[in-house]
Parts: C-alpha cells; sequence; structure tokens
C-alpha cells in the first residue's frame, strides 16, 4: 500500500504503551516527576520508505494530528536492516531523540518499539520512556 506516488508503507503500528520517566526541569516540578504508565489510545505509527531511498515517520498522536517527523524538523538515519527486525534514529536537534525498532517476533508476532529521551532548554517537559505496540503489517523485504 502505498502512501502515495512518492512513498511506500513498510509499517503499521498502533496504540503504544508502556512506562516513561518525568525529571524535576522545566515544567515539571519535585510533586509531578518520576515514573508513570505512559500511553497514546488510538496512536498510530507508521514506517514510509521515500522515493528517494529515506525513511519517514508518519504518526497520529494524542492530539489526533498526522504529523511527519521530517516534515518536523527531524532526521531520520536507519540504525540497523535485518530479515526481522528494523531500527531508525529519529532526532529532533537540541529536543529528542527517538529509536523506533519494527520486529517480527520469535512466535510470529509483529511488534513496534518506541524509546524516547527528551530534553534540552528548548523543552518545557523532559521525558525519557519505551512504549510497544502491536503491527499490522511490516513489509522487511522492501526496507
Amino acid at each position: 500500500m502505498n502512501t502515495s506516488g512518492f512513498a511506500a508503507d513498510i509499517a503499521s503500528c498502533s496504540d503504544p504503551e508502556g512506562y516513561a520517566y518525568f525529571p524535576e526541569t522545566g515544567l515539571v516540578g519535585k510533586e509531578g516527576s518520576g515514573w508513570s504508565a505512559d500511553r497514546i489510545s488510538g496512536g498510530i505509527v507508521k514506517l514510509v520508505k521515500l522515493s528517494d531511498g529515506e525513511y519517514d515517520v508518519l504518526f497520529v498522536d494524542a492530539t489526533k494530528d498526522i504529523i511527519s517527523a521530517r516534515g518536523d524538523g527531524a532526521t531520520i538515519l536507519p540504525l540497523n536492516v535485518g530479515e526481522s527486525a528494523f531500527s531508525v534514529l529519529v532526532v529532533y536537534p537540541g529536543k529528542t531523540a527517538e529509536v523506533f525498532t519494527f520486529l517480527r517476533t520469535t512466535s510470529g508476532g509483529l511488534e513496534f518499539l518506541h524509546v524516547t529521551s527528551r530534553a534540552g532548554d528548548e523543552v518545557p517537559i523532559a521525558k525519557a520512556g519505551v512504549m510497544r505496540g502491536p503491527c499490522s503489517y511490516i513489509h522487511f523485504g522492501e526496507l
């Protein structure tokens, strides 16, 4: 399935959930800092390969907006390519680093892992987190 004539859908995943740590910094006070459950109900993550061979991560966040990581200023670098796992590093300079890993489990399931590290002078709420969610498809052959 193509998102346009210029991109190929590689993976479609949804409903990430996990845990996040919010340090006491920026808008977060001592009472608001610490670990908490984290989830994006109805959240969607798609990995696409553009016609120039570069990748983009499209996602629907908690506000229900569709966001392109590249369009939002991120640089995306492939980290590993395998027959059953693929990871990309998404870097928003001076703000956030994220790793998205799309994988096939040993029992044949499809899922993704999302690791976030967000901090910096321009970041009002710093966060470190890890979430996972199921994928409806991952086309490893199109990487």
